[in-house]
């Protein structure tokens, strides 16, 4: 009995073998034409059937018409036992490691150290999705909901990761849960080289050189957003449309990037924009608080800028760590209010003009407008060392002392500056012309 159980194990044994061997050879036959048909080259395919059915390729090399080239060291597919009994190749995983984009005839890539994950929640059809890559247009073709987690460097050594679950639906993607991070190398921007993004969901809309994303809800370096529209259009040069909106306060955010002769330059308007937030995302001490309007204009040969020139007008704000109305008390007869027992001094309206360089900002000009005084400055900031100093003049809006110009000289932390009465020659010219004319 025994040995005729095994004969009929040992003939299934065979007869499986004989099918896998079979069915084998025709999905390598169909690999080969899907390779052949979309100019992808590869060393090797190796096929495997244990522990799961999967499908390995070495040594991939794809150039797309427009001359862009795709290089990876593998890409691996694990594929659905249906297809196997099928011949239609359906994707459950794919992987792919150490691979390399080109975008130009340059012999280093521009991204590098590529690692892709997509996981279909269902199986998804290689076929289909080959279709859909070479347009990015899918018609009325729907791909199911899948896990992707990518990771990549650029050309700067900038580390780029991304995990979201998206779907492909029609002519675009759309994505829930999506968590980005950009971590730069040997470089800032302003004093921040960590970018976290957080959404909750959007799409993409692709079109002909031109792509739309938009992103609901989002968290940027903890500034929380109703929204993030952007419009890239590639026909003659890379242009780049951003708008955001704030979730109170109707704060807005537009940003434009235009890349022409041979450098990009960026220009950014803002409305409403929680000051304080945004100093924070950037790693900048927040040492003025309020609602700012603001015009920008950043300059880079590459597409992170590297220096600027920066206009705020700041409404209703403060500034930290500071009693102005208290330093003026030490050198003049004024009672102030109950203000003076503050940390910090409230201010009607600010005004303030200064240039980004990658470690620096120079401060040109910068007024601060308050009820009893005008503060007119200008100075450094360190942003590696998060130090400031600046040259300020106080002068009181009250009439008898208008003609009296208190210099003060603010350095140290910016988080907690100190501050230092300059008494110099003008001071007492202006004490003394002061003094003349109380007593006439």
């Amino acid at each position: 009995m025994l040995k005729k159980i095994s004969a009929v194990l040992l003939l299934l044994i065979l007869v499986f073998s004989v099918f896998v061997y079979i069915q084998k050879g025709k999905m390598e036959q169909k690999l080969t034409a899907l390779l052949s048909e979309n100019a992808v080259q590869v060393d090797k395919i190796d096929i495997d059937f244990l522990p799961r059915i999967s499908v390995k390729f070495i040594n991939v090399d794809y150039v797309s018409d427009e001359n862009q080239q795709l290089q990876a060291q593998s890409l691996q597919a694990e594929l659905s036992f249906w297809g196997l009994l099928t011949g239609d190749i359906g994707l459950q995983s794919f992987v792919m490691q150490q691979g390399k984009i080109f975008y130009s005839n340059s012999l280093s890539p521009d991204m590098k150290d590529i690692h892709f994950l997509l996981t279909p929640k269902s199986t998804l059809s290689v076929q289909d999705l080959l279709d859909w890559l070479k347009s990015f247009n899918a018609g009325n073709m729907r791909l199911p909901t899948s896990e992707l987690t990518f990771s990549a460097k650029t050309a700067q050594n900038d580390q780029i990761e991304l995990k979201t679950i998206l779907a492909i639906n029609f002519n675009g993607v759309q994505f829930s849960h999506l968590d980005g991070e950009v971590l730069l190398q040997n470089k800032r921007l302003f004093n921040q080289n960590k970018f976290i993004l957080h959404a909750e969901q959007g799409f993409v809309t692709f079109m002909p050189n031109n792509y739309a994303i938009t992103l609901i809800h989002p968290l940027f370096n903890q500034v929380k957003l109703n929204s993030i529209e952007i419009t890239l259009e590639t026909k003659n040069a890379l242009s780049i449309s951003v708008q955001l909106s704030h979730v109170a306060n109707n704060g807005s955010l537009s940003v434009k990037l235009n890349e022409q002769q041979n450098q990009y330059i960026w220009q950014l308007n803002g409305k409403q924009l929680p000051l304080e937030d945004w100093l924070k995302a950037f790693n900048i001490a927040a040492l003025v608080t309020g609602r700012a309007d603001a015009q920008i204009r950043l300059l880079s040969k590459e597409i992170m800028p590297t220096s600027g020139e920066f206009y705020f007008d700041v409404m209703n704000g403060k500034i930290k760590g500071l009693n102005v109305l208290a330093l003026i008390s030490r050198y003049a007869p004024i009672n102030f209010d109950e203000s003076t027992k503050n940390i910090d001094t409230s201010f009607d309206f600010a005004q303030t003009k200064f240039q980004w360089q990658p470690d620096v900002i120079q401060v040109d000009q910068a007024k601060v407008q308050h009820k009893y005084f005008i503060l007119q400055s200008q100075g450094v900031v360190d942003l590696l060392q998060g130090r400031c100093d600046f040259q300020a003049n106080i002068t009181l809006n009250e009439q008898r002392y208008q003609a009296l110009a208190l210099p003060v000289r603010f350095f140290g932390s910016c988080q907690s500056p100190e501050y230092k009465v300059e008494i110099n020659r003008s001071f007492r010219d202006q004490l003394k012309n002061f003094i003349k004319e109380k007593l006439k």
